[in-house]
């Protein structure tokens, strides 16, 4: 591992406020392609466009972040495009990030620790309490010490641009935890073995 480029905070705000209610064709919509929800494909497009280096090491679901463009239709509509877990799917998002510079912090027990996160950090939502993080979001906005979070979502509910970091659903979550994201990113300089690598849906091994 070497130590690669600094993590650019801006664009990776610039990149959420341009596609949050305008998503980008390059990537699938997993809101509308069976994903379960668009929201940490999004995360992980934001944390893209700000520097963060695909990571194709095949470490298992934690040790791997990438995706592959392997159609030409817009959003993936002939779904063929894969894509790690860790991209897709917000528990293993946070695990991934914490294992590669990220560091927690409670903000359910301890809120006004989220005076801590910086512009381009992400928060991380368990709704049910079940210890597995159901919602990513990120960081695009500071307000006397408060920060806001731009996020997509699964519909019908609509996307949110820059709104209050204590989110609500049908109820408040059960756990909330902010990741402090590194200011120098790590760069894993594995070539992408695809004979490995396989997509987060199984099904488009097919």
């Amino acid at each position: 591992m070497a130590i690669a480029l600094q993590y650019n905070r801006n664009r990776a705000v610039q990149y959420g406020h341009r596609h949050v209610f305008a998503p980008n064709p390059q990537f699938a919509n997993m809101d509308t392609a069976g994903g379960g929800g668009d929201c940490t494909n999004f995360t992980s497009q934001c944390l893209l466009a700000g520097g963060w280096n695909m990571d194709y090491r095949y470490s298992g679901y934690d040790g791997e972040w990438w995706y592959r463009h392997r159609g030409t239709a817009p959003f993936d509509e002939d779904q063929n495009d894969w894509w790690s877990c860790t991209w897709s799917l917000p528990a293993l998002l946070e695990r991934y990030l914490a294992f590669n510079g990220g560091v927690r912090l409670d903000l359910q027990n301890y809120p006004r620790l989220a005076g801590r996160l910086r512009l381009g950090d992400v928060i991380f939502y368990d709704w049910d309490g079940d210890g597995l993080f159901d919602h990513s979001a990120m960081v695009t906005r500071r307000r006397e010490g408060v920060p806001y979070v731009t996020y997509r979502t699964l519909a019908p509910l609509e996307p949110i641009r820059d709104g209050h970091w204590q989110l609500r659903f049908r109820r408040r979550a059960r756990n909330i935890i902010g990741m402090l994201l590194p200011d120098e990113l790590p760069l894993y300089e594995t070539a992408p073995d695809w004979s490995k690598l396989v997509p987060c849906d199984r099904r488009r091994l097919a």
